[in-house]
């Protein structure tokens, strides 16, 4: 019988037949990561760069190993969050009353 093979995500033949039941075997490093990183399209770098905050590299970790949280925090800039709540600094010419009204 021919075992049926394709292309996994990762660039590497994945056996799909019923007898290839051993585990999956992940295989990349940090450089690789970082490369891969680097390649991502704009807007896919504005997706990894808000997801880059310790709760997530964290979950990540617990997924792919610590090695993952390292590079993410080393080759991800961080977020620029800014404070809940915060709004724009009022410019001259909009309406606001700088004084109390006088009664």
């Amino acid at each position: 019988m021919e075992e049926e093979m394709r292309q996994g995500m990762m660039g590497a033949d994945v056996n799909t037949s019923p007898a290839a039941a051993k585990p999956m075997e992940l295989t990349i490093s940090a450089r690789e990561v970082s490369n891969n990183l680097q390649n991502l399209e704009e807007q896919e770098k504005m997706l990894i760069t808000q997801l880059n905050v310790p709760q997530f590299r964290d979950f990540m970790s617990k997924v792919f190993g610590p090695e993952f949280g390292m590079v993410m925090q080393e080759a991800i800039p961080e977020p620029q969050v800014s404070p809940q709540g915060e709004s724009p600094a009022p410019t001259q010419g909009q309406g606001m009353m700088t004084q109390p009204p006088s009664q």
